[in-house]
């Protein structure tokens, strides 16, 4: 376009730009009066020209007294400022407002330009982050595990001693007893929790792909490689390498991490360049490592290097004190999630629970209380015959008088035990009853309420 040409359609193509850009615009004078606004501006509040600011766009008498345009209009100094505004159809907004001096031709202010751009959809997913960050983290705090096990506590006793070092961690113990959540537990309580957490399940990646999946891969290094791959050590660096089912990596990628474990140091597959890496190692399996090692399939020396704190896992099982608490925990968390309004587990069936020995552990426990959620009319609660057909059979099948503690008795010494370090709110929660009925339990019992919590 020539110069003159642009001289003569200068306006023209200076009102298409504003028009067509998505923020606000609007120009102001010193009596904050409106002098120029953009169709994003009439959009939202229709032409208001020749109104003050403050009233067209605030529904106020007075200027506002956080009001960046005075500001620029003093001492002519950009200003950016967030606000939240009230459309005209009662509409909440947030907005970010930048705001810069409105000159004439010799440099005297005589106004400000305020350009606002709506950042509601921003702000909603970045409290959505939040609220997710500070809910992973509450699912990672001991208080979120369901237990009344002295071993389970004595484990947490444990994660708090040893969750800021960088000392690495094997977690045994049999399938669903819950060890990466035990591993999650480690990372939210320790230094690195703000820091990368990246798990992988080692059984789940087929042998020949398993060495790219950890230490990288460089383009051309074998076939479908078809450009530069990070491994994971190199994505957790500075944070948590969280590996699951350690016991299946086969023996040529058991070297490689022994080197990293030993030295920090690893190399991309097909590449010759030596890379380290600051990364915690934490891993988990449901083999007998030891055996494994005596097989052959394992290497010593790679265990010792991951067995440095050992944390064993007891099966459901071996911790039958926590089978109600945990069971009425399942069953609230799968009501909320399924939108459904069932009332609780019914003594019978809590039998069955305490004499079934949940070869699935936690995660078998969860599935059976899904299954039966649905089979539940609402109102009511899960009563045996809503309960597989096998937990059933194998429950009747492994009954024996000498092990079993009757809900009583269970909620009786639970009580007694609880009431040393919780409140009757605390203690009532747990046990899934009221206030009122656990006062009730008190007084039929003769257990004396302690006159000071420790």
């Amino acid at each position: 376009m020539k110069a003159d040409s642009f001289k003569i359609h200068g306006e023209a193509l200076f009102q298409a730009v504003l028009n067509t850009v998505s923020d606000a615009i609007t120009v102001i004078d010193k009596d904050l009066k409106v002098i120029f606004q953009n169709q994003a501006v009439r959009q939202m509040y229709g032409s208001n020209i020749g109104e003050k600011c403050y009233a067209a766009y605030r529904g106020r008498r007075e200027p506002c007294e956080n009001c960046i345009i005075l500001d620029v209009i003093s001492d002519g100094k950009p200003k950016r400022a967030l606000r939240d505004i009230q459309l005209p159809d009662g509409k909440i907004l947030w907005m970010e407002v930048f705001s810069g001096p409105f000159r004439d031709e010799d440099g005297t202010i005589i106004g400000a330009v305020e350009v606002v751009r709506n950042v509601t959809e921003q702000i909603r997913l970045s409290e959505e982050c939040v609220t997710l960050r500070r809910e992973m983290e509450r699912q990672a705090q001991f208080n979120n595990i369901i237990t009344q096990s002295k071993r389970m506590k004595a484990i947490f006793r444990l994660i708090e001693r040893v969750a800021s070092t960088m000392s690495s961690v094997l977690i045994t113990g049999e399938s669903g007893t819950g060890k990466e959540l035990i591993a999650r537990a480690i990372v939210f309580n320790s230094d690195r929790k703000d820091k990368p957490f990246v798990t992988v399940n080692c059984g789940a990646i087929p042998e020949n792909l398993l060495e790219s999946e950890l230490f990288g891969h460089m383009r051309g290094s074998f076939t479908g490689a078809i450009k530069d791959h990070r491994g994971l050590i190199e994505t957790a660096d500075g944070g948590t390498l969280f590996l699951d089912e350690v016991g299946e990596i086969p023996l040529p990628v058991q070297v490689k991490l022994l080197r990293f474990l030993q030295e920090g140091e690893t190399r991309r597959v097909g590449d010759t360049k030596v890379r380290k890496f600051e990364v915690r190692i934490i891993s988990a399996t449901n083999r007998n490592l030891e055996e494994a090692i005596r097989d052959g399939v394992f290497r010593e020396d790679l265990f010792f290097r991951l067995n440095v704190i050992p944390i064993f896992l007891p099966p459901l099982r071996e911790r039958k004190e926590d089978i109600p608490p945990l069971a009425n925990h399942l069953l609230q968390r799968l009501c909320d999630a399924h939108s459904r309004n069932v009332t609780g587990i019914s003594s019978q069936t809590l039998k069955l629970f305490m004499n079934y020995p949940w070869p699935g552990n936690v995660r078998e426990m969860e599935n059976v209380i899904e299954y039966a959620l649905h089979l539940t009319d609402e109102g009511n609660p899960v009563r045996p015959e809503q309960l597989p057909p096998r937990l059933l059979a194998k429950a009747d099948a492994t009954w024996s008088p000498r092990d079993f503690i009757s809900i009583e008795e269970y909620t009786k010494q639970s009580i007694i035990v609880l009431q040393r370090d919780h409140s009757e709110e605390q203690i009532a929660d747990t046990l899934g009853i009221s206030r009122k009925n656990l006062w009730e339990k008190r007084k039929r019992w003769n257990i004396p309420r302690p006159d000071k919590a420790d």
